[in-house]
């Protein structure tokens, strides 16, 4: 299974990964920033174009572990672009759709199996922020000020396909490693959305109507 762990920064997505694939034959693929270098004249679909790359590694992994982890999502660029009314990066709703619904279409990029969202409130973030030596998080302010646009968008998703995002409120490792190991049985008996156009195009309908 090729599932995706999402949720604010800090929150404790990679530490989960990681502990998962510590004791399980799991396989975990870093978000761009942190498994790409990124290039000083990036062209305008660098950064998408690395998300479709994390997605073929995906496909490639799960023929050899059990379950392969997307820690952050390799649609990003959607729900990211959307929290900020498309408005940064110079990439509209369009361009960023285009460019995915070709790729779906041509079998380059696909859906997860299954989506896991962690949440957890404003001061425990700041404080899993404050003693987590190990990463700079930079715009951490800013990712906090998008955090229940964010959630609310993946949430959404349930409305085209029930129970495939699973919120976690996200207290303690154990706990949520718990109730992702419960909750994977259910995502395997889902009918298979992995290149589904109508999908994506009811996410880019709903994307359009709402507003973060």
């Amino acid at each position: 299974m090729i599932i995706c762990f999402e949720g604010a920064s800090a929150v404790g997505k990679t530490t989960t990964s990681n502990e998962i694939s510590k004791s399980t034959n799991t396989y975990v693929i870093p978000e761009v920033n942190l498994l790409f270098n990124r290039p000083k004249a990036e062209s305008n679909i660098w950064y998408l174009e690395r998300q479709v790359e994390r997605w073929q590694i995906a496909k490639e992994k799960s023929k050899s572990y059990d379950t392969v982890i997307l820690d952050g999502d390799i649609f990003q660029p959607l729900s990211y672009n959307w929290c900020f009314d498309f408005k940064i990066y110079n990439q509209s709703l369009d361009f960023i759709a285009d460019f995915y619904r070709t790729e779906i279409k041509n079998g380059r990029i696909g859906f997860p199996d299954k989506y896991f969202y962690l949440y957890t409130d404003t001061h425990s973030l700041r404080y899993r922020k404050d003693n987590d030596t190990t990463r700079q998080r930079r715009n951490f302010d800013t990712h906090l000020e998008i955090a229940k646009p964010h959630q609310r968008f993946y949430e959404a998703l349930n409305n085209f396909v029930p129970d495939y995002v699973h919120s976690i409120e996200a207290k303690n490792i154990e706990e949520t490693i718990t109730s992702i190991t419960t909750n994977l049985t259910s995502a395997s008996s889902r009918l298979d959305i992995s290149y589904s156009l109508e999908f994506f195009d009811c996410i880019v309908t709903w994307l359009r109507k709402n507003k973060a």
